[in-house]
């Protein structure tokens, strides 16, 4: 069998039907678009497992909203086969706005990767956020969206070094507003209050609002999420307290590190209780440090 060639001149059926894999995408190296929104990517997720507060199951990227915000103009927009997308009513907006279509191949995600690996990312973030404070998954839309907001304005790529937020508007961002996602918070009380009562309510932050220069925040005494700037943050109850703490020193209470500390070899006064023998306080004599090279005369003349 050593002089044996084999000859691939035919497809074989049987071979196919058992073995055949799916295609292989290779990963782009190069960027289409020159411009910003000049391709715009879409994809619809869900229905989630739990209702966010509204009653909203499903997320969706707004390419009308994006369009107007930025006066920018649209070239083409990509999606899937979903009925969200091949309908009446999206055809007609493009065709409105001189907008082409694009659609990837059926149960082909990879050629809309852009936008379903930007999904895993915010879901990624949001399922993160959630749990740092322990939240209800009720939020989740709240935290999809403040993940987002809070990506658009981070780098996309160490070597780009600019944010997705810089590219599109021309200049760095702020984040100096940034709020710890779930972290509680007081709210002042605008209505007319007596002069003993509360002057705010206890909730936590779930985002930024879109059209104000606000917070919104969900106040737990109405049940409601509330948009407003009269509101004062606690970021220090989160899942990364135990981490770090302003009052600690080494692993240590500063109280305890503060009495710890030294100054050459003489160590501070400190009370210590003898329980041993019955309780009785003695403070403790500062200790001296004695040099090696001093003799038996010049110890006794010391003591």
């Amino acid at each position: 069998m050593k002089d044996v060639t084999f000859e691939k001149d035919k497809l074989c059926s049987a071979c196919q039907t058992g073995k055949q894999v799916a295609s292989h995408h290779p990963m782009k190296t190069c960027v289409s678009t020159s411009k910003p929104l000049q391709l715009l990517h879409m994809d619809l997720f869900g229905p989630t497992t739990y209702e966010r507060i509204g009653g909203n199951l499903y997320c969706l990227i707004s390419a009308k909203r994006a369009q107007h915000e930025f006066g920018l103009n649209i070239v083409k927009v990509r999606s899937d086969n979903g009925s969200e997308f091949k309908n009446y009513k999206v055809d007609e907006w493009c065709d409105e706005e001189g907008i082409k279509h694009e659609f990837s191949a059926t149960y082909t995600p990879q050629q809309n990767g852009v936008v379903e690996r930007k999904n895993k990312t915010l879901i990624t973030l949001a399922r993160a956020m959630l749990d740092d404070y322990g939240m209800s998954e009720d939020f989740w839309a709240e935290a999809i969206n403040t993940a987002c907001h809070a990506s658009n304005r981070v780098y996309l790529h160490r070597l780009l070094g600019k944010t997705p937020y810089e590219l599109l508007i021309g200049r760095k961002p702020n984040i100096s507003y940034f709020r710890v996602f779930g972290c509680k918070c007081f709210i002042y009380k605008k209505k007319r209050l007596g002069k003993f009562e509360k002057r705010c309510d206890v909730g936590f932050f779930v985002g930024y609002a879109s059209n104000s220069k606000a917070y919104r925040v969900f106040n737990q005494t109405t049940g409601m999420i509330d948009e407003t700037c009269g509101v004062e943050f606690d970021e220090t109850n989160g899942s990364q307290r135990e981490m770090f703490s302003h009052d600690d020193v080494d692993d240590e209470p500063l109280r305890d590190a503060m009495m710890n500390m030294t100054i050459g070899d003489v160590n501070p006064e400190e009370v210590h209780e003898d329980n041993d023998q019955g309780g009785g306080n003695s403070p403790s004599r500062p200790s001296t440090s004695m040099s090696p090279h001093v003799d038996e005369n010049e110890e006794k003349e010391l003591e």
